[in-house]
């Protein structure tokens, strides 16, 4: 138990996981390629087994949050711009959809209680050629169906039809309405 409350209230803040960590993720970011052992003898602290021990522990921390990765004993960044442009492509998607949804209730509240104007989800809207044939068959509950065409058949979610909807009456381009610059400033 002494070892853990010198190691918390040490003096000297080199011996902290906190400091060993940062200076992993620097000396790897800094760096194309390095060894364990590279990096062992970067990183500066007074007991040289606990310092091994904790690197190791760092670097497969690192490796499995994929900050990291290793190929042949040497670590290096992942390419994480990409990671990151495609959570904004998803943050954008998620924005669009939730911005579609609230268009879509703001509009279900100004309509009465009537069944004839409301549009029901989830549904598929089957698109094909008009000099197709198509064979429907379904089960009696009507939770199976199965089409047979003559010609291809494109599926059409009913997401992409609301946001069709959403944009012909905002006069707005869909993905417009959450740019990635916004995106930049709100997160990053």
């Amino acid at each position: 138990m002494k070892s853990l409350y010198s190691d918390i209230n040490s003096d000297n803040k080199k011996d902290g996981m906190k400091y060993i960590t940062s200076s992993v993720y620097n000396i790897i970011k800094n760096n194309d390629g390095v060894t364990y052992a590279y990096i062992c003898e970067n990183i500066q602290m007074t007991s040289k087994k606990t310092l091994y021990r904790r690197i190791y522990d760092v670097l497969n921390v690192m490796k499995a949050v994929q900050i990291i990765d290793k190929k042949n004993k040497k670590y290096f960044m992942t390419n994480s711009k990409e990671s990151i442009n495609k959570k904004k492509e998803e943050i954008c998607k998620l924005q669009d959809m939730k911005n579609v949804f609230e268009y879509l209730v703001h509009k279900n509240s100004n309509i009465d209680n009537s069944d004839k104007d409301k549009l029901y989800l989830p549904f598929m809207i089957i698109k094909t050629s008009q000099d197709s044939v198509i064979h429907c068959d379904t089960n009696e509950e009507r939770s199976f169906f199965s089409f047979k065409s003559s010609k291809e058949i494109e599926l059409v979610e009913d997401l992409e039809i609301l946001k069709e909807l959403y944009q012909a009456e905002n006069n707005v381009e869909i993905n417009n309405i959450t740019s990635k610059e916004s995106l930049d400033s709100m997160y990053f």
